[in-house]
């Protein structure tokens, strides 16, 4: 297990020294090293939120957890106002803090899994769905979805739902969930006419090339131009312009320069942290550690799956970030945090394996310690 969580960390670093290269070519003729060096910067806070949440007991999050939800949801709230959320591509969703843009609703994604976690970590097995919950998630999602982000409110959902995967919820309450969350989404997503708008351009991009399937083309067009090894790193983005390329098709740029083997590389990363997610979650010593490591790694694994999906002209576009490679403050701070959540799950799980039963104690020596708990022993 050690090997494992330290590969989850060596995996993850790997993939955002990859977005340094991947983002400096795609933003140098306009912005110079001037994105590289704020990129650096995002890399190194996000090597420092993973050292962090990596040094917390799992355990911890039941007295951290309601305060952090508290915060975050004050911030959806305020991020919403006029004057102090930022507004920019008509989507209001950070705040300025000079030296870094912060967006509310990446921290909402960690803050549903913690809070669905610690609730459905408290309910006996075979439990109904609590309806305060469903509430709670319901009201980040609203937020999100009013800023308005789409993709993001998706990934929020996400993360719930490999929680409840989790948990020891009845069956049926679960199907009737993912059904509700399925109808939600596909109701937010018909009702505004640019999300329709995608999703037809999903099913014939070629239709409207030049207009609403531009973004689509031309970036199935880098990719194929890569050809197996690529043109090259920094050879690409001359050609070929694919609108967002520093953060929701960074992907494209992956295939043109680094070809169909860069881009198999960078979904086995991919693959990788979904196993040794999936390997902590079912190694881990209570229902809180279970819940926390599938719904963070459902989170991770699915916003992948739906950038890398979107680029190639397989999945609607939605708006998601690339974790770890693309351009993004916030993202890179939630995605290394999580890891360093499942790096610590991962680490208490193997303290707790390493506790022995005193089962051989003398009945004096069981006396005289009074039934004193090995330090290590984990609760939850």
């Amino acid at each position: 297990m050690t090997n494992l969580r330290t590969n989850l960390f060596l995996v993850a670093l790997g993939l955002s020294l990859l977005g340094l290269v991947m983002v400096y070519s795609a933003t140098y003729r306009d912005f110079g090293a001037q994105l590289l060096i704020v990129k650096a910067a995002h890399v190194t806070l996000g090597v420092m939120a993973f050292f962090l949440a990596s040094r917390i007991r799992y355990t911890a999050w039941r007295k951290f957890g309601p305060v952090f939800f508290v915060v975050v949801l004050a911030s959806l709230v305020l991020v919403l106002v006029p004057g102090i959320g930022v507004e920019i591509g008509g989507g209001r969703r950070w705040f300025d803090l000079g030296f870094f843009m912060a967006q509310p609703a990446e921290f909402a994604k960690i803050a549903a899994v913690v809070v669905a976690s610690l609730w459905v970590a408290r309910l006996r097995p075979g439990s109904g769905l609590p309806m305060g919950l469903l509430a709670v998630i319901g009201l980040l999602f609203g937020l999100v979805v009013l800023e308005p982000d789409f993709g993001t409110s998706v990934m929020l959902l996400a993360g719930v739902a490999g929680v409840l995967w989790a948990s020891e919820v009845r069956t049926r309450d679960l199907i009737l969930a993912a059904s509700a969350g399925l109808a939600c989404l596909l109701g937010v997503m018909l009702l505004a006419p640019y999300r329709r708008e995608r999703f037809m351009t999903f099913l014939d991009p070629w239709a409207d090339s030049q207009g609403s399937g531009y973004q689509v083309v031309q970036s199935m067009t880098a990719i194929q131009s890569g050809d197996f090894l690529g043109v090259g790193a920094g050879a690409g983005a001359g050609v070929t312009y694919v609108p967002e390329l520093q953060t929701d098709m960074i992907f494209a740029l992956i295939g043109e320069e680094l070809g169909l083997l860069g881009m198999v590389l960078v979904i086995s990363a991919f693959v990788f942290l979904a196993i040794a997610g999936l390997r902590i979650s079912l190694r881990a010593p209570s229902v809180l550690g279970r819940c926390l490591a599938a719904g963070l790694t459902t989170t991770i694994v699915v916003q992948a799956i739906f950038n890398i999906g979107a680029a190639m002209g397989m999945l609607p576009l939605a708006g998601m970030t690339l974790p770890f490679v693309s351009y993004g403050g916030s993202s890179m701070l939630v995605c290394f945090a999580a890891i360093g959540i499942l790096y610590r799950v991962s680490e208490d799980s193997e303290r707790a394996r390493e506790v022995k039963p005193r089962v051989t104690a003398s009945p004096d020596r069981r006396r005289r310690d009074r039934g004193t708990r090995d330090p290590r022993a984990l609760r939850g």
